[in-house]
């Protein structure tokens, strides 16, 4: 128990020292706040989602709004940089909460998601701990315990860099890149501003992919991308996507083609199948000689009656 009250202590001591000029809340005991993150690994670029759940033991709810009564109470997010003990620091003009509405009424427990990219540019191959700070004003506020994630860059399968329709100036990097979950490897496109020093600005995931044949990526002259890749032996995806805005918006996907040289292939497989199964049917005919012929037994003329006595 102590244990747990002192680290409550230095995340709230770490939270006050980030608003300069405020005191420390006093540690809450009717709130309770936990988090985790939804994957160990994230692909830079991608929604990084964490899960929480906020638990109200006091004689008053708990709101999170817009309203003016409620704009004080608040969930913060702090993400630490795991190799180097620092503190990240918010995208500009980020919002202060990191949930944006959440209502929890006295003895209720209610789950919560936070969106780590609307609060937070993360930088490439880093190891993050996220800890969580709910504020009831500048009364209380309860910290969870931290939780680790790891960003990834991703490895790239190809890339280019392109102008938008109907703007030339600026250029955007696009990336097809894949990476590995529960052994199966997933395909990706991420979008990236050079000019913002490599900041993400459009990303969609893909589904899963098999490394025989590589990938393509082409453009059309209206923004929109279109991506083909093998998702298993003979069967191919392909998806087109409208990039021509932000965020991206995938307009079509087909899972269902089959390659070439599958289609050869079943159809020289269903040619020999035939053959042989022909084959055999005369064989098996040949095998059975002279009973392979239906023959019907004429039956005996019925015997004359017995001539009377």
């Amino acid at each position: 128990m102590k244990r747990t009250a002192s680290l409550a202590a230095v995340l709230l001591a770490t939270a006050a020292a980030l608003l300069p000029g405020r005191a420390a809340a006093a540690v809450s005991t009717t709130l309770a706040i936990g988090i985790k993150a939804d994957r160990s690994e994230f692909v830079r670029g991608e929604d990084l989602t964490i899960s929480g759940v906020l638990r109200n033991t006091g004689g008053s709810a708990f709101i999170i709004d817009d309203y003016g009564p409620y704009l004080q109470n608040r969930i913060r997010l702090y993400l630490r940089d795991a190799a180097t003990g620092r503190l990240i620091d918010p995208r500009p003009g980020a919002p202060v909460s990191a949930v944006p509405s959440l209502t929890v009424r006295p003895g209720e427990e209610k789950p919560f998601t936070i969106h780590v990219g609307t609060c937070y540019d993360l930088p490439r191959h880093a190891r993050v701990q996220a800890t969580a700070v709910v504020e009831r004003g500048d009364d209380e506020s309860a910290a969870s315990h931290p939780v680790a994630f790891t960003l990834v860059e991703g490895i790239e399968f190809t890339s280019d860099v392109r102008t938008l329709p109907g703007d030339d100036k600026r250029l955007f990097r696009f990336e097809l890149i894949y990476w590995a979950r529960d052994q199966v490897e997933n395909i990706f496109l991420r979008v990236s501003d050079p000019a913002q020093d490599g900041r993400v600005v459009g990303f969609a995931s893909l589904g899963t992919v098999v490394r025989v044949a590589e990938p393509s990526m082409t453009f059309d002259t209206k923004g929109v991308v279109t991506i083909v890749n093998q998702i298993s032996r003979d069967r191919f995806a392909k998806t087109r996507i409208d990039a021509s805005s932000f965020p991206l918006r995938i307009l079509e996907r087909n899972a269902n083609l089959l390659s070439a040289d599958a289609v050869s292939e079943r159809i020289a497989t269903q040619l020999v199948s035939d053959r042989v199964d022909a084959h055999q049917s005369e064989k098996t005919e040949e095998s059975r000689g002279l009973f392979s012929r239906h023959r019907t037994r004429t039956p005996a003329p019925p015997a004359a009656p017995a001539p009377a006595r």
